[in-house]
């Protein structure tokens, strides 16, 4: 299932007549993915870019992300993300693709809301100028996400712990062992404007 709607998001993503404007791209979505797989419940879409650039190193992240209510207290959320990164020194430049794709459910409470997810890392290639281009290993991921409000209305408090597993068979270079973990805390604050 995860595959179906990731596939749909970017198609939705890619097709021209949705992506006519920023502001209502995600109205527009919405439609669009309605439509098409027939579905009379609430379909929400958001898409955000975020983008970094400073002397030798470029980066850009998109994601776009599918929810919809289950019940009164649970969604269900799909998130694709693509990310492009160019370090650029020359001979030692690099430039680095990666693709994720993420199935989230949220538990909502009044005070704060809980997520469960999966997430795989099933592309994440490096082009080198002096050696060509390889593919590095892919991840699995599994997190716990807790999100309650902030000092202020639109402030939110997030909290999170990952452990993603790299997979050393399903590199194009040879590792010293199969698997590698990485767990993650991850503690954020958002301010929306």
């Amino acid at each position: 299932m995860l595959k179906q709607v990731t596939t749909l998001a970017l198609c939705a993503l890619l097709t021209p007549q949705v992506c006519l404007a920023s502001s209502s791209i995600g109205d527009q979505a919405e439609a669009w993915l309605e439509e098409k797989l027939d579905y009379s419940g609430d379909i929400s879409v958001s898409l955000s870019k975020n983008k970094i650039r400073f002397n030798g190193c470029r980066q850009k992240d998109y994601k776009l992300s599918l929810a919809t209510r289950i019940s009164d207290t649970v969604n269900l959320e799909a998130v694709a993300s693509y990310g492009r990164a160019v370090m650029d020194f020359g001979v030692f430049g690099q430039r680095v693709t990666s693709r994720a794709y993420e199935l989230i459910t949220w538990w909502e409470q009044p005070a704060y809301r809980v997520g469960v997810a999966s997430g795989v890392r099933p592309a994440h290639d490096i082009d080198l100028p002096v050696s060509g281009s390889f593919a590095l290993p892919d991840s699995n991921t599994v997190s716990v996400y807790l999100e309650t409000e902030g000092a202020e209305e639109n402030h939110t408090m997030s909290f999170a712990v990952r452990r993603e597993t790299w997979h050393g068979d399903t590199s194009d270079i040879t590792l010293s062992q199969d698997k590698s973990y990485d767990n993650q805390v991850q503690l954020g604050y958002r301010v929306s404007f």
